[in-house]
């Protein structure tokens, strides 16, 4: 009996210094991993903080490929979030959600997993030269039990983000060689507001055409206080003749309630549909460079577009680079 009882006394003394530790124990916790890619900064920019592409380089999705992922916010949206669920339990639900971008400087995203574990993460991108030096954060603090987790975290979660990193440098790598990289995906519906323009064929001026109509959308949508995602000018393709390129430049806002247009700003929503989705990198400045892009595009995928062909100039026009700007094309099908 005394050494049952004795036994008894030694758990339950064990069990509070467990309890004691562990009120003692760090709660917070810091992941870090680099890599070097060789590729202008807009390119992994743009596979991070379009959420749509974390399906081709996120090592969660490669281990359930049948998990559901539901996606929130227009097109390159700020506020944007996609939420995933699946019936594996290594991988769960979870939400990742963007709280803060600094075109090609840093992303800032709070990442839940189940409901006990969330984390916020920076990334951050920084020019080495002819290089660019890519560095993934994750921090955050564990309740209580789970600070005993805090000693596999960096192993564990270090090494999901090694993978990804090392994935997204891979696409990075691919499409600055290459120029072009293809995704099938659906273009979200989207609200906005919109000028309706053309321009002579043998004019040279059209990235400033575009811009004054962009400048001209930012305004209207300042004064009407609807918030803009400033970064990303929309080009819809109507029509081509022989003298002339008609096209409309469109901004995207938050909502278009209690906006009232005028003789030359309307206002309209891009339908979701399914598309071919481009990611181009080089010059798109002028009309017969485009002509000549949507060209490729459709005869190396065999595709009949189906709807106004959108291009996205994730970087501008005006760059002093022009051969190094970003541009997203979406072609419906």
């Amino acid at each position: 009996m005394k050494v049952f009882k004795g036994l008894i006394i030694a758990i339950i003394s064990l069990f509070i210094l467990f309890l004691v530790v562990t009120v003692f124990l760090p709660s917070e916790y810091h992941i870090e991993r680099k890599i070097e890619i060789q590729a202008p900064p807009p390119i992994p920019f743009y596979l991070i903080n379009e959420f749509r592409n974390w399906k081709y380089w996120d090592t969660w999705w490669h281990l359930d490929t049948n998990q559901t992922r539901t996606y929130f916010g227009q097109i390159l949206d700020l506020n944007s979030k996609f939420t995933w669920f699946s019936k594996n339990k290594d991988i769960g639900q979870g939400f990742v959600q963007c709280v803060e971008a600094k075109p090609f400087e840093s992303i800032k995203l709070s990442l839940g997993f189940g409901y006990e574990f969330q984390s916020t993460n920076h990334l951050k991108f920084m020019h080495l030269g002819d290089k660019l030096l890519l560095t993934w954060s994750m921090h955050g603090d564990l309740q209580f039990l789970g600070k005993w987790f805090r000693f596999f975290l960096d192993d564990v979660i270090g090494k999901d983000l090694e993978i990804n990193l090392k994935n997204i440098k891979e696409i990075s790598e691919t499409i600055a060689k290459n120029k072009f990289a293809f995704f099938n995906d659906t273009i979200p519906e989207t609200k906005i507001i919109f000028i309706s323009d053309s321009i002579n064929n043998n004019s040279a001026n059209l990235s400033q055409k575009i811009n004054a109509c962009l400048l001209e959308l930012r305004q209207f949508a300042n004064q009407s206080k609807k918030s803009s995602n400033s970064a990303v000018g929309i080009l819809s393709l109507k029509s081509i003749d022989n003298k002339k390129f008609y096209f409309e430049v469109c901004l995207p806002v938050a909502n278009i309630e209690n906006l009232q247009p005028s003789e030359r700003i309307k206002i309209g929503t891009i339908p979701k549909q399914h598309a071919l989705r481009s990611v181009y990198f080089g010059a798109l400045n002028e009309q017969a460079k485009i002509i000549d892009v949507l060209n490729y595009i459709t005869s190396q995928n065999k595709i009949e577009p189906k709807g106004t062909p959108l291009l996205i100039y994730y970087t501008g026009l005006l760059s002093e680079k022009v051969n190094e700007n970003l541009a997203i094309i979406y072609i419906p099908l």
